[in-house]
């Protein structure tokens, strides 16, 4: 674990706010030269990452506190410090997503397109974020006895290092688009992927974090994750009937 990647006097870098960092200016440059290749405006497209990343941090805070209430009533100002980290990734996505929907319909992207190429690099990030949580000592899992368990500063127990095991799988589910995407069938079709993929292999993830239960034996996250899936599958019914649709209007 390390926290501070660097020290100089009062002057630090925490490593979490590091890595998210780096998995943003990795998939901005990528999205850019992808943009570029599918005749897209990519200078916009950069614009557009601009207010998702905003937007995606203040989400992922703001769900963070109202599930952690107790941290933040006693000293409100800790609510704008992320040093220490602090976000969640659910709510980071529903507030990326809004403030997509909204720069895309204010500069008259085509949404779908558009959609596809960021969330094909959006796991390749959020992989570099997880890093970040690692080197934070954060986000950890239940103990283990396992080989891989992992002892961190101030524990006594080994445990399940989730967040490297979430950063692999997120690699693994960036190379599915990837391969996926010249395959693709129609518009927004990795974005429908990429929710129901992510949903499942967070919901099994959370079996090896400790979250509290709020419906039966299920923690939140599992319940989102649900919902997650449960929305790429309808979401993907109706774009290809939408495609299929346009392509027999076209063909009359």
């Amino acid at each position: 674990m390390q926290p501070i990647l660097l020290s100089i006097g009062n002057f630090k870098i925490f490593s979490y706010g590091a890595m998210v960092a780096l998995g943003v200016l990795v998939a901005t440059v990528l999205v850019y030269h992808h943009a570029l290749k599918r005749h897209l405006n990519a200078e916009k497209i950069v614009d557009l990452i601009f207010w998702i990343v905003v937007w995606g941090l203040t989400g992922g805070r703001i769900l963070y506190v109202l599930i952690n209430p107790d941290i933040y009533f006693k000293d409100p100002l800790e609510i704008i410090k992320l040093n220490n980290g602090g976000l969640v990734f659910h709510g980071s996505l529903a507030g990326a997503l809004i403030a997509a929907l909204f720069f895309m319909k204010k500069s008259r992207q085509p949404v779908w397109e558009t959609l596809d190429i960021v969330f094909l690099f959006l796991p390749l990030a959020h992989a570099l974020g997880r890093v970040g949580c690692f080197l934070n000592g954060c986000c950890s899992g239940k103990p283990t006895q396992t080989f891989f368990g992992v002892i961190f500063p101030g524990c006594s127990i080994k445990v399940h290092p989730t967040q490297l095991y979430s950063s692999l799988s997120l690699l693994v589910i960036f190379l599915i688009l990837y391969v996926w995407e010249n395959k693709k069938h129609f518009s927004g079709e990795i974005v429908c992927l990429y929710l129901i993929i992510y949903g499942v292999m967070r919901f099994f993830m959370e079996f090896l974090r400790i979250n509290p239960e709020v419906l039966g034996s299920l923690t939140m996250f599992q319940c989102v994750s649900i919902v997650l899936v449960i929305a790429g599958i309808i979401l993907y019914g109706v774009l290809k009937n939408k495609n299929e649709s346009g392509k027999l209007e076209k063909k009359t």
